[in-house]
């Protein structure tokens, strides 16, 4: 029996998430309906983690083990045969049996991507935003996300991990043109974690909240102040890094 790696690209704009669902279209339904008709059974995928609805991803990881003289790249092509054009196998390769997509990753890298000009052709992969942002007030709350903190405040409320802590490796803005993107880098994230970042960064920078709010959300010392979710639509996995 060999594991299989998969790298994945999918436009996640008609999709219900990753994670598979009794009655709503996943990426990895489709995938693992893909290996059914391959193989002639079921096979179970493993991705490196969960995205919500409406996320895309330039590189999602998933693996999968079975017994079978089809070469990789045959693999590969086969389930892009039988696969949407919102959803791409971009390579598939034999790697070792310990390795798993999921508890083998050691740093994951998300881009948030904000225009500030609406454009027709960008608005399912964009956040379109009106107001007049303070870029230098992004830039500082963005320093306040590095290193290792707690984001309780920053994710989902009913999720279930053993702990909220993560290592950010790299959180910055950058600035293209009509497009702000938000680079961060990470060991591990949140469910919803980098769209309550994103969300919450614009709040200040549209003067809702101050940097101080910012900071004391990042510390767990907030009184009354909330968090805001930007929209899944502006959201790319970007890559995972083994």
């Amino acid at each position: 029996m060999n594991n299989y790696k998969l790298t994945i690209q999918f436009d996640g704009t008609h999709f219900h998430g990753w994670q598979v669902q009794i009655s709503d279209r996943t990426v990895q339904g489709d995938i693992e309906n893909a290996l059914e008709k391959l193989f002639q059974k079921k096979v179970t995928l493993i991705g490196s983690g969960r995205t919500d609805s409406g996320v895309h991803a330039k590189a999602q990881i998933a693996n999968f083990k079975i017994s079978t003289n089809i070469e990789p790249e045959n693999i590969k092509n086969a389930l892009n045969a039988n696969l949407k054009n919102d959803v791409f196998i971009e390579n598939c390769e034999i790697v070792n049996d310990d390795f798993h997509s999921r508890f083998s990753a050691k740093e994951r890298e998300y881009e948030y991507i904000i225009s500030t000009k609406y454009q027709l052709f960008e608005r399912y992969y964009t956040w379109n935003i009106k107001y007049s942002l303070d870029i230098d007030k992004l830039n500082e709350c963005a320093k306040y996300v590095m290193g290792e903190h707690d984001f309780e405040s920053f994710c989902k409320a009913t999720a279930e991990v053993d702990h909220k802590v993560c290592t950010v490796f790299q959180s910055e803005w950058e600035v293209k043109d009509s497009h702000l993107v938000y680079h961060v880098k990470a060991n591990r994230f949140l469910q919803h974690m980098v769209r309550y970042l994103v969300g919450t960064q614009i709040e200040v920078a549209r003067g809702r909240l101050t940097i101080e709010d910012f900071k004391l959300l990042i510390d767990n010392v907030h009184d009354n102040k909330f968090v805001f979710r930007a929209p899944a639509r502006g959201l790319f996995l970007k890559k995972i890094k083994y």
